[in-house]
């Protein structure tokens, strides 16, 4: 592979994840309206988080189900039609189309990174400065110009890496496709319940005792993804601790444009690092670190300037792994905690 081509392939995978993650976390307006009283069961089936839950869904089974590059090319071409036509269209069921087709999108780049480790590493940039560019961006302007920008970009590059075969052949899994088709609908599930609990919880604020066990919503997290974690073979799902430690230190929702950029900027430095010498341990301990003083001190420079480093060498110490795993790494702070922070940070 020239090194033409291999530009062309992390190009490909990183504007592929951006895009995916786009899909899945942009928020349309009226999700965010206040339903008080009664069980929410919309919240399960028509809600932004639904939609992210079945994106999520679908990634993995595309990552676990493609076995050829034509394959998942196939998958991401199909996800660029479907969401471009969600997103300048609005009707009833658009964000669950949103959600598959950012589902098809991350699963088909996830299958095209195979085992390979740089492109793995390309796959988790994108995806994560998807999630921190994501809420600067609604803020000042709508999402979706910029959005449908990138998946015309999206399209010329699966098209050019279609032509040049840039992919080669894929891994070929015999073992433990079912098992992680399996966790990776479970983790996204769990996410949803989790957040409907929340929801009805703050619909019942002033009721006795409504409010007093939410912290355990958060807790129960833990378990949840440390379970996934083991439940994959081997060493395949450390990843996901990287997406838990993430969860515990995050503190996205106050980041302006500049911040992000510069997350991005430091996020990209320890993936880098991570990828040259890997370093979980270190990692994680910066991780801590960044969850107690978020917690204890609420320094704003701390969090920003060593999270983003420490969540990028956390990722890239952990690679490489099966496209499933980095796809259920890569989606667990979307379908777990993200809406939950962008709607209901207040009252956490």
């Amino acid at each position: 592979m020239t090194g033409t081509q291999r530009a062309l392939a992390h190009l490909t995978l990183f504007v592929g994840a951006f895009a995916a993650v786009w899909a899945l976390t942009t928020t349309v307006s009226r999700n965010f309206a206040f339903v008080a009283g009664g069980d929410r069961l919309d919240v399960l089936f028509d809600s932004q988080v639904s939609a992210a839950a079945l994106g999520a869904i679908v990634a993995v089974v595309v990552a676990t189900a493609a076995q050829r590059s034509q394959m998942a090319l196939a998958a991401g071409g199909l996800g660029i039609v479907v969401l471009a036509i969600a997103s300048v269209m609005m009707y009833t069921g658009q964000l669950q189309l949103r959600g598959i087709a950012g589902g098809l999108i991350l699963g088909g780049c996830a299958a095209l990174a195979g085992e390979r480790r740089t492109l793995q590493c390309a796959l988790v940039f994108g995806a994560l400065s998807g999630m921190v560019t994501v809420g600067p961006v609604e803020q000042t302007r709508s999402s979706q110009t910029p959005l449908l920008f990138i998946l015309g970009v999206l399209a010329i590059l699966l098209i050019a890496a279609l032509w040049t075969r840039v992919f080669g052949e894929l891994p070929v899994r015999t073992w433990g496709t079912g098992r992680m088709v399996l966790v990776g609908t479970v983790v996204p599930i769990a996410g949803l319940v989790l957040y409907w609990l929340f929801v009805r919880a703050v619909n019942s604020l002033g009721s006795v005792g409504a409010m007093q066990g939410r912290w355990l919503l958060g807790l129960a997290v833990i378990p949840l993804l440390v379970g996934a974690a083991f439940a994959l073979r081997g060493m395949t799902g450390a990843v996901i601790l990287a997406a838990l430690a993430f969860l515990a230190a995050t503190a996205l929702d106050s980041l302006t444009m500049s911040t992000a950029l510069l997350f991005v900027a430091l996020l990209l430095s320890g993936i880098v690092i991570g990828w040259r010498r890997p370093s979980p341990l270190l990692a994680f301990a910066l991780l801590a670190v960044v969850a107690a003083t978020g917690v204890f001190v609420a320094q704003f420079d701390v969090v920003n300037l060593v999270l983003p480093f420490a969540v990028g060498l956390a990722y890239a110490s952990l690679l490489p792994t099966n496209a499933p795993a980095v796809t259920i790494a890569v989606t667990t702070p979307i379908v777990v905690t993200v809406p939950i922070v962008a709607e209901y940070g207040w009252t956490a």
